[in-house]
């Protein structure tokens, strides 16, 4: 018995001792995993309207809050910004509404602010009169404040267009 198993640990030694004489060796090497990530902001969906409502025409200081959303990449900083809007003569801080009905040619005045006491108006002038924030990787929705200060003109619908652009 004694005999068997001092034959068997010899043999063992021995396979073990052949099947790393086969071995030619290793070689091993590293590489690199990367990805770069790069900054984005979004306006999401529509931006909400700032909807003056129903007024009377002797009506003063008429106030609405709409909103602009943007998504954009965490730490980014951006600058949203507003046009005049789509009211020929308009400039961001004279803005005009005015009536599809043939004949009117009223504009009603109204202004556009970044702030809820509607002293900061809102621009494209970056540095100037634009909204600024640092992105969070989450929607962000930033308030849209608007005054119309007479509704002194012929009774009848106006409305105008404005175009949100973020900048980052």
């Amino acid at each position: 018995m004694k005999i068997l198993k001092t034959t068997l640990l010899a043999t063992a030694l021995f396979v073990a001792g052949t099947a790393s004489a086969f071995a030619a060796g290793t070689d091993t090497k590293t590489f690199n995993v990367k990805i770069v990530i790069t900054s984005v902001c979004d306006i999401q969906t529509a931006p909400t309207d700032v909807d003056f409502g129903s007024v009377n025409s002797n009506a003063t200081d008429t106030g609405a809050i709409g909103a602009v959303k943007v998504k954009c990449t965490s730490g980014t900083p951006y600058n949203i910004g507003l046009n005049a809007g789509s009211t020929s003569g308009a400039t961001v801080t004279t803005r005009k509404m005015k009536s599809a009905t043939a004949g009117n040619t009223d504009q009603v005045p109204y202004a556009l602010y970044r702030d809820s006491s509607m002293t900061q108006n809102w621009g494209l002038t970056i540095g100037t009169d634009t909204l600024t924030g640092t992105g969070t990787g989450a929607v962000d929705s930033k308030p849209v404040y608007g005054k119309v200060p007479s509704a002194n003109f012929r009774a009848d619908s106006y409305s105008d267009v404005v175009t949100a652009t973020v900048t980052w």
